[in-house]
This record gives structure tokens, C-alpha cells and sequence, in this order.
């Protein structure tokens, strides 16, 4: 019987090919959606699974203050005694600092690696098991992540193998003791040090079990008992703030999170769920029959059943070769460095556990109509009228509320960021420049240490124009300040910044003053905006910043990208022989890629391949800029499938109407019907549904976007420009669909069905 059902549910799926087709498209693109999403949300912030979780407790110092490894130990001394079990301390971020690792030949293999502090207790704390240790870590243990040996050293077994910290006055060696395996709550580093090494400033946080017959508030009251004095006299002050608040904190973020992206699978599975439906209608006739020649209900599911697995198969099938496709495309076209790698194999089971849940909604949805079918008499549901749809334009309708949604968050979301940023953004650059100015960070010392033969070898290349040398980055990146003390003894904070002088010239930048050596240190230069405050204050030659006079050697007008922004009031420029980075201008007509290629062979005559050069350009520096860039590729993507969706969920259905209206269609004809009779028939449903959900959504949209930007003095939330692009082109995307339709229903000949009929 499941054969028979599986041959007549094929025959119909190959009836409706097209149909099936674009429904079977439509929720692979869903699972696919989805199933990425989902694997990204646990790269970022993982589920939790350790045990006791109730009990687990983290601690910390008020006012972010470091705890010692002495407090650490007589705190965990004094809750011992309290009979509470076995702490741990560890860093929460990571750290970046340059090794150099010795193997058993001697050969040296210097790396940049992201780091945490964690002691001994760390691991098992939070299930960490460790390969390669025997009892228990010494002072100069340190833990290697999988992923990180695996990176760097292959087969080779790390454990055993010495190490230094690149630059450490004391030249401490250090033992790989183990290779960390299993999943760390917190971001997985490429190795743990102790917790006085390599920085003892460093701020160490604390987590405990809480005994079992103890509540939060009791424990922090012995917390307070058990507190001593500092170096001060004043009684230190604990934070104790449970796990499982701060998960689910977390987790609320993560379901909000894949509650918007599942829109898009909600929608896949509506076309789907449509598709079937509106099949079921079309073939009333067929299942009367069916239940007139002896069918019961279960023997119709059970057709209905075999057709859905059928689809939801070949639905899955196609998901896991878009995934095939799109795997190397998802990284390459988001522009952010460390994008959290996904692991393929995730996503295939992911998308097979998807495919369960969806299979399994599915079967029980489709069971209403047969439940309908049961209830009336066989004549009546003969002798009934065509159906309205209800359920399928109801569908089409949510469709449209997702793709509108995810269309005006991307028009929205460009039109504030570019209101916030770019629009306030000082970029004196002509346009096409900034592509071609390279950045050279100085991330590791062995570049530090070889960068002017790296730099005399590019002055001599013929396509470089100028170089100069930068020491606080870019204030997008991230704002470094400093205080100037008003006349009236107020504070206002002032962006600083530091490199070459030559820094105006190299970015076009209108300064009044003169050009001082790099290693001017009593000198300054500050910006317009900051000249006003001075002029107000009565300074007019000088100024003074934490406790430091200096001479105002000229005024510019803004910092490059230089943001206008109420949290300060201007910006100063040190003059700084020191560099953290090198900017390197090349002519228009240097091909950027070759270029990069050949600055990258010439820093690696100096720089072991181990280590990372981080060359790019400028315009792919800026990681607050990427963050957004991100941010409205990741929409862009959503809203583009989202519309997809909807168009084919539009062609399906059409295409279903015309095959069960060809009759009508050929009896309006005869009886005179124009083309404007028969295209208002076909459309006058979906351009009704697309105002009603327009009008839906545009209100719902602007109270959402003025909540989330409440505070901010925003236009472009107001403007009617957004409104009007998005009417307007999914619109004409509906419109577009509509009419290649209607056009081909319109060119049928009635003597052609009638014969058929």
C-alpha cells in the first residue's frame, strides 16, 4: 500500500512539476536559512550544558577591580572552611600576545595567539577534559586548545614542547602540559596560561559551586563575612551574580535572534503548505471518487502523507546541495576577518533535524482539510462552489508581511547608518583613493623589528607615492580619549590621536600651521572644533592636557573620519615617531591585487609564514565600518530571500489558479471578456493583499525602528523616501510576476480547452 501511495503521489507531484518544484525551492532555501543562522548563534554564544548548573556562581570585585592571585587564594581558603566546593579563576576576554614555541629539535615557531588565564581547577569546573597532563599544572603549564594545535602543529603532538613570551624581560620558559578538548562556555582561546602570566593586570574574575542547602542571598552574606581589608584599610566588596541568570539572559538574545531569521523558513513552509493545500482543493473531484469507490479518511491521509514526505524529501535533498554551494560563498561575501568557522557537518544535521520537526508540523496541518472533507455529506461537497482560498491568500499575506519587514529593515537600517556615520563622517579622500591605500599593522614584533628594511625596499617600488607611520588607530575603531579642563573647572573629553604630521598632506586634510618633526613631544595640533572651545576658554596659543602644557603648532579640520558626535567636543593630534601601523599610498593605475601579492612575498623575506601580516586595504581596516558593512550584507541576503519567497510563492499560486480556471477562462472569452477582464480576475486578489499588508506594516515598522533609536536625533526614520522605495519595488517585482501570467493565460485559445474538456 506505502508503494502504491508513493506511485500516485509522484504522478501528481510530476502533474504540478513546476509547482512542486518552486515549493520544494522555496523551503530548501528556508532550511538553509535557518540551519546557517542556527549554526552561527551557537559559534558565537554555545548552549550550556554543564551540570549543577543552578549552582554555579561567578564572582567578581565591585568597580571591575582586579582580584590578586593572593585573594584569589585566601578567598578560596576562607569558602573551603564555609564548606563551599572548589573555585576557579580565570579571565573572561581574550588576550592577544606573540610566542615563540620550541620543538624537540630546537627549531623555533613564533605565533600570535589569543589567550585566557585560567588555573588548575578551570577545566573540570566546566568540563573541560585535558589530554597529556598527569596530576595537576605547575606555575608554567600551559594548555593548548584542539583547534589551535591542530592549526599549528598538525600530527605532531605539542605536548612537552617549551615556549617563551615574545618580548618577557624575565625569560621565563613555559611547558605545553595538555591539549584542551570539549567545548569552553566561554570564547574558545588558542591557549590558557596561569593566572600570573603573561600580565599580572590582567582583571581575574572567580566561580564557585554553591552548596546545595545554601540560597543566593546566604551566600552572599557569607561573603561579607569572610571580607578583609585592603591595601587601604576598606573592606573589599564582592559581586556574586548566578550562571543561570546570565544564561538565560543569553538565551532570550538567541531565540529573539533566530525568531527573526526563522521568518524566513516560515515562509519557505507556507509555500509549501500552500502548494499543498490549494492542491488538495484542485483535486476535489479525485478524492470524492476515491471516497465513493471505498477510501476512508485514512487511507486519503495516507495519499496526502506520501506526497508530503515526497516534497519534504526533495526538499531536504536540495538543501543540502545549496548548502554544498554556498558554504565557501557565505565567507566570501561577509567582509568581516573572523567570522566564527561553522562546521558542514553541523549543518547538515541541523538541517535533518529541521526536516523532522517540519515533516511532523506538516502532517498534522494537513489533516484539516480531511477532517472537512469527513464531516459533509459526499453531494454537498460535489455540488460546492470554487473555493476562495482563504487559507492560501492568508499565506500569500504573511509572506508579504516577512518580505516588507526584512526589505524596510534593510532600507532603514542603510538610511540610519549612513545618517549616523557616513553622512557625519569626515572623508576629505577623492573618491577611488581610499581603495587604494594599504595598511601595514605592525601586529607582531617580528614585523616591528623588521619594518624599515621592509619600508626602504617599498620606497623603491615604483608604484608607491607616499608612507607614513600612524600610532593610535582610526577613532571608528575604537575611541582613545583624554580630558581637557574647562576655565570653569569642567571636563570635556577630546579624541586624541598620534602619528607623522605628515598625516594632513598624506589625507588631504585643510591645515593652518606648520609641519614638526615626528618627535616633536611639545607640540600639538588640534581641530577646528577644539580651537572653539580654546578661543572661549581665553587660549589662544597653547593647551594644556592631563597636567602637560603644549604649543599648538596649526588647526585642522577634522580627524580622517572623524565622526560628529555630541560624546566630545573635538579632536587633538600628537606628533609620535612610534607606530603602530604604516599607510602606503599607491598610484591609480597599480593593480591592488598584484600589489598586495608582492608587498606580502616582500614582508614574508622577513616574517615567518606562522605569523599573520593583516595587510588590507583602507577601506576594509575600519572594523566598526565592517561590523555595519556586515550587518547590512546579512539583511541584504535575508531580504533579497525573503522577496524570492514571495515572488515564487506569487508564480506558484497564479499558476495553480490558471490550471483551475482554464475552463472559465475560455467560457469569459467566448462571451467577450477583454484582456483587462481577464487580468483584473487573476489580479485583483494579490494587488488587494499587497495594500493591506503594505498598510500593515509600515506603522508597525516605524513604532519599531523609533523604539530601537529612541534617543537619538534621527531624520531619515521620517523621511518618505523609505516608504515609497519599498511600495515601489516590491511593487513592481508583483507586478512584473503578474503580468508575464496573465499575459500567457490571455493568449489561450478556448477552442483548445473546451476540446480538451
Amino acid at each position: 500500500m506505502i508503494t502504491h501511495y508513493l506511485k500516485i503521489a509522484w504522478r501528481n507531484l510530476l502533474k504540478y512539476k513546476f509547482q512542486s518544484l518552486i515549493s520544494a525551492l522555496c523551503l530548501s532555501i528556508g532550511i538553509v536559512c535557518f540551519s546557517y543562522t542556527y549554526q552561527f548563534v551557537e559559534a558565537v554564544a554555545p548552549t550550556d550544558h554543564r551540570p549543577h548548573y543552578n549552582r554555579r556562581l561567578n564572582l567578581s570585585l565591585v568597580n571591575n577591580r582586579a582580584f590578586s592571585s593572593n585573594e584569589i587564594t585566601r578567598m578560596e581558603e576562607e569558602l573551603r572552611h564555609a564548606g563551599v566546593e572548589a573555585m576557579t579563576a580565570y579571565t573572561k576576554g581574550l588576550h592577544t600576545q606573540e610566542v615563540v614555541f620550541f620543538d624537540q629539535e630546537g627549531q623555533e615557531r613564533p605565533f600570535l595567539v589569543h589567550y585566557r588565564n585560567a588555573d588548575a581547577y578551570y577545566y573540570t569546573y566546566n568540563g573541560i577534559s585535558v589530554t597529556g597532563i598527569t596530576n595537576e599544572f605547575g606555575p608554567t603549564d600551559v594548555v593548548l586548545s584542539e583547534t589551535f594545535a591542530q592549526k599549528a602543529f598538525g600530527n605532531t603532538n605539542p605536548v612537552g614542547m617549551t615556549l617563551c613570551i615574545v618580548n618577557d624581560q624575565s625569560g621565563q620558559l613555559f611547558k605545553v602540559a595538555g591539549v584542551a578538548t570539549g567545548k569552553d562556555p566561554n570564547t574558545v582561546p588558542d591557549c590558557y596560561f596561569p593566572v600570573t602570566k603573561p600580565s599580572d593586570n590582567h582583571i581575574l574574575y572567580a566561580s564557585c559551586y554553591r552548596p546545595e542547602k545554601m540560597d543566593l542571598n546566604s551566600f552572599r552574606s557569607l561573603l561579607e563575612k569572610i571580607a578583609w581589608p585592603d591595601s587601604q584599610g576598606k573592606l573589599i566588596k564582592f559581586q556574586v551574580e548566578s550562571e543561570s541568570s546570565q544564561h538565560r539572559q543569553t538565551l532570550l538574545a538567541k531565540l529573539l535572534f533566530l525568531l527573526v531569521v526563522s521568518l524566513i523558513l516560515v515562509s519557505g513552509l507556507i509555500n509549501f503548505l500552500k502548494f499543498t493545500i490549494q492542491m488538495f482543493f484542485n483535486r476535489q473531484r479525485e478524492l470524492a471518487l476515491r471516497k465513493c469507490l471505498g477510501s476512508d479518511t485514512k487511507g486519503l491521509y495516507g495519499l496526502l502523507a506520501s506526497e508530503v514526505i515526497l516534497m519534504m524529501t526533495a526538499a531536504l535533498l536540495l538543501s543540502l546541495l545549496l548548502t554544498e554551494w554556498t558554504y565557501g560563498l557565505v565567507y566570501s561575501i561577509l567582509p568581516m576577518d573572523e567570522v566564527p568557522d561553522i562546521c558542514l557537518q553541523d549543518v547538515y544535521l541541523t538541517q535533518l533535524k529541521v526536516y523532522l520537526v517540519i515533516v511532523a508540523v506538516c502532517l498534522l496541518i494537513v489533516s484539516f482539510p480531511l477532517r472537512k472533507l469527513r464531516q459533509v455529506s459526499l453531494y454537498a461537497f460535489l455540488q460546492q462552489s470554487r473555493k476562495k482560498h482563504t487559507f492560501r491568500n492568508a499565506m500569500i499575506g504573511l509572506q508579504l508581511v516577512i518580505s516588507m519587514f526584512f526589505a524596510g529593515g534593510v532600507a532603514l537600517t542603510w538610511l540610519v547608518s549612513h545618517e549616523l556615520l557616513f553622512d557625519k563622517m569626515y572623508n576629505p579622500l577623492p573618491d577611488g583613493e581610499q581603495e587604494r591605500i594599504v595598511v601595514l599593522p605592525l601586529k607582531t614584533q617580528y614585523l616591528e623589528k623588521n619594518v624599515q628594511p621592509i619600508l626602504a625596499e617599498v620606497r623603491k617600488m615604483s608604484e608607491v607615492e607616499d608612507i607614513i607611520s600612524y600610532d593610535i588607530s582610526n577613532p571608528t575603531n575604537f575611541h582613545v580619549y583624554t580630558r581637557y579642563e574647562r576655565k570653569d573647572n569642567s571636563t570635556a573629553p577630546i579624541v586624541i590621536s598620534s602619528g607623522s604630521p605628515r598625516y594632513f598632506r598624506f589625507f588631504h586634510i585643510p591645515m593652518q600651521g606648520k609641519v614638526v618633526p615626528d618627535d616633536a613631544s611639545d607640540e600639538i595640533y588640534v581641530s577646528e572644533a577644539f580651537k572653539r572651545l580654546l578661543d572661549a576658554d581665553g587660549n589662544t596659543g597653547t593647551v594644556r592636557l592631563e597636567g602637560k602644557d603644549y604649543r599648538i603648532a596649526g588647526v585642522y579640520q577634522a580627524l580622517f573620519n572623524e565622526v560628529e558626535s555630541e560624546k566630545y567636543v573635538g579632536s587633538v593630534f600628537m606628533p609620535s615617531s612610534h607606530a603602530q601601523r604604516y599607510y602606503i599610498k599607491v598610484t591609480a593605475a597599480t593593480d591592488m591585487s598584484s600589489f598586495m601579492k608582492k608587498l606580502d612575498n616582500l614582508c614574508r623575506e622577513f616574517v615567518p609564514s606562522t605569523l599573520p601580516l593583516g595587510l588590507m586595504t583602507l577601506d576594509e581596516s575600519d572594523e566598526g565600518l565592517n561590523i555595519i558593512q556586515t550587518t547590512h550584507v546579512a539583511m541584504l541576503v535575508l531580504a533579497i530571500v525573503s522577496l524570492l519567497l514571495v515572488i515564487l510563492s506569487i508564480l506558484s499560486a497564479i499558476s495553480m489558479d490558471t490550471v483551475a480556471r482554464l475552463k472559465e477562462v475560455a467560457i469569459r472569452k467566448i462571451n467577450g471578456a477583454t484582456p483587462k477582464d481577464i487580468a483584473w480576475m487573476f489580479g485583483k486578489i494579490y494587488i488587494l493583499l499587497f495594500i493591506v499588508t503594505f498598510l500593515l506594516v509600515y506603522p508597525l515598522l516605524f513604532s519599531f525602528m523609533k523604539i530601537i533609536f529612541q534617543g537619538y536625533a534621527i531624520d531619515c526614520i521620517y523621511s518618505w523616501e523609505w516608504p515609497v522605495l519599498i511600495f515601489v519595488s516590491i511593487g513592481s517585482l508583483i507586478a512584473a510576476v503578474l503580468g508575464i501570467k496573465i499575459w500567457q493565460v490571455m493568449k489561450l485559445n478556448p477552442a483548445e480547452v473546451i476540446k480538451r474538456e
